[in-house]
């Protein structure tokens, strides 16, 4: 996405009340925090950080704020909190940045491609739908396409099959499985009346009463 520069305005009060109050005026709540500096209470546009969110294949992504009195400066979206109901905007944590410091980021995972085992009648299972690496601010990317269009039935696709490049620095398991393809499922046969077959009942002769 385009360049996005945020205005942050600095609060001083806290508690639950006035922080409702807040989202109630429009206002997201918020903290810059990182790069040895104190960390500051902010409130953002609720309305613009949700078109950040909606214009962005990730919460993971870099932008500018510029807060009152200090002036601009890069921040990472490290945590988004949404209320566990309405998934409505709730407190967002903000990471400052600098050039060639490296970062710890999930990065989405996109499986691209239609694989050969789903063509067989299989089903991909994508497992992992994002990822902890390392990188610098320069190199992070919304999402990072995984071609699976190969993978046959039965075939895994595992961390130490991604092709990161000298970028990324994968965080994760090297054997955790990223996508999957499972074999057809085999299912019962039925009767011409839809209802399953069953196997046929074994009637034995009655003996004669003595």
């Amino acid at each position: 996405m385009e360049d996005t520069k945020l205005i942050a305005k600095k609060r001083d009060l806290e508690g639950s009340s006035n922080v409702r109050r807040m989202r109630n005026a429009g206002s997201l709540p918020a903290v810059i925090y990182g790069d040895d500096k104190e960390s500051v209470s902010v409130e953002l546009n609720m309305h613009e950080f949700e078109q950040v969110l909606h214009h962005s294949a990730s919460e993971s992504i870099i932008i500018d704020v510029e807060v009152e009195g200090e002036g601009v400066t890069s921040v990472l979206i490290k945590d988004v909190q949404h209320h566990p109901v309405t998934s409505d905007l709730m407190h967002v944590d903000l990471f400052r940045v600098t050039a060639g410091q490296v970062l710890a980021v999930d990065i989405q995972l996109e499986l691209v491609g239609e694989a050969a085992g789903v063509k067989a009648g299989g089903t991909l299972d994508h497992v992992m739908h994002s990822i902890e690496v390392e990188c610098l601010p320069k190199d992070l990317v919304e999402k990072i396409e995984i071609d699976v269009s190969e993978m046959g039935i039965g075939d895994a696709l595992h961390v130490s099959d991604l092709q990161l490049g000298a970028k990324f620095k994968a965080l994760v398991d090297e054997d955790a499985i990223v996508a999957a393809v499972a074999a057809p499922r085999v299912e019962e046969e039925e009767d011409e009346d839809g209802s399953a077959a069953s196997e046929p009942e074994v009637i034995t002769e009655k003996k004669d009463e003595e």
